[in-house]
């Protein structure tokens, strides 16, 4: 009696392994999400928002004949619904689509510029996001300048998903100095908890297309935009804080144009002065370059030109940290520069006495003194030269 109470003990617990797939959804039925946009439809009251989400669908019919070399099918579908609430809304997606929304394939998150006008909504938002299980924290974040539905219609030629497009588009980083690394949502909810200042990468509609670059800048406190930088601005944010990999510098030597395309960037950044009314930091910038096209009728052999190269170089790199400095510091007083992190950790305790006046109330961050040394390396001058000779 004994071994038959043992064996049903055994028999009832291995049914416990039984159930491990209860809550199983067949391929067939998951509706594949890889693009998700955020717009803002009204202010109800104070604190509450209206939004409207977009997902888009990949419909593997559409792609499988599109390989083949067939037609007449969409790969993708975008879908939209809209309430007050991002979790909400997403269940929404249930009462019109067959399949269920499945989120671990999504790549991109837009959101448009709307949403981060409003005080703690993007940051509200972002919680959904970051909060859900089945959301990955290496999904990708643009900010939209317009409509952020719009930017999941970009549709070129050559590819069948926007949102592969969109995500494509990102690893482009070191083609140009105006662009910065991708942002993923593991990131931005580090910064929210630091209250950090930071920016965002953008994207507009161009046509068919769409063009990544410049940045927004969002406020710490409140999680809000306050301002965006044009394409010098970026790049002397990108000279700063290395969010830039690459690109290209357009520099005049002897009144002639010379196009210098950097290999690599190396920024380092020293707090010489720890005083509440007169804190001086010191950023270094050491580039390494090639010389990828050149005008006018000087060698490129000469190590005199390569010389005056480099130090046209260098002056073009001044000039654009020295207007990142002036708009962020003057125009918006916000740290995005990373000032404020690097106090935190070489100096601890002065931090805690100027954190709450940093960006806010005394604002020290405004009044400190931002010194830029820059060093330019032309490590190749190319395969080939020519010397145009001027007529007599």
């Amino acid at each position: 009696m004994l071994l038959n109470k043992k064996v049903l003990v055994c028999l009832v617990s291995t049914t416990i392994f039984l159930a491990g797939c209860w809550d199983r959804v067949d391929i067939e039925e998951r509706g594949f999400i890889v693009g998700t946009a955020i717009d803002l439809v009204k202010q109800k009251t104070e604190n509450e928002y209206e939004v409207m989400m977009t997902n888009q669908f990949v419909i593997p019919s559409g792609i499988g004949m599109l390989m083949q070399g067939g037609g007449g099918q969409p790969a993708f579908m975008n879908v939209s619904e809209k309430g007050t609430s991002v979790f909400r809304t997403n269940r929404k997606f249930s009462r019109i689509n067959s399949q269920v929304p499945f989120y671990q394939h999504l790549k991109v998150l837009v959101v448009s510029e709307e949403v981060l006008t409003q005080p703690h909504l993007f940051s509200n938002i972002m919680d959904f996001f970051i909060r859900d299980h089945a959301l990955r924290r290496s999904i990708r974040l643009l900010v939209a300048h317009e409509g952020a539905k719009e930017i999941l219609n970009s549709t070129p030629e050559n590819t069948d998903v926007p949102a592969m497009y969109l995500d494509d588009l990102m690893e482009n980083v070191d083609r140009n100095t105006n662009t910065i690394k991708p942002i993923h949502i593991g990131e931005i909810q580090e910064l929210i908890l630091n209250e950090q200042s930071y920016v965002l990468p953008a994207v507009k509609k161009e046509g068919p297309l769409a063009e990544y670059g410049n940045v927004v800048v969002m406020d710490g406190k409140s999680n809000q935009m306050v301002g965006s930088l044009n394409e010098d601005e970026t790049s002397g944010l990108g000279f700063i804080n290395g969010h830039t990999e690459g690109g290209v510098l357009e520099v005049e030597v002897d009144e002639s144009s010379l196009v210098v395309e950097i290999t690599k960037i190396n920024q380092k950044m020293k707090i010489t002065n720890t005083q509440r009314d007169n804190v001086e930091v010191e950023i270094s910038i050491l580039i390494d370059g090639n010389i990828a096209e050149h005008y006018g009728t000087e060698s490129v052999l000469d190590e005199k030109y390569v010389k005056r190269a480099e130090a046209s170089a260098e002056k073009k790199v001044k000039e654009l940290t020295a207007k990142t400095i002036e708009k962020v510091q003057k125009d918006l007083q916000v740290d995005v520069l990373g000032i404020g992190k690097k106090l935190y950790q070489s100096h601890y305790d002065f931090w805690q006495e100027v954190k709450e006046d940093w960006e806010q109330g005394e604002s020290y961050f405004s009044s400190a003194v931002i010194k830029v040394n820059t060093e330019v390396r032309i490590d190749r001058v190319g395969s080939a030269d020519r010397i145009i000779k001027q007529e007599e």
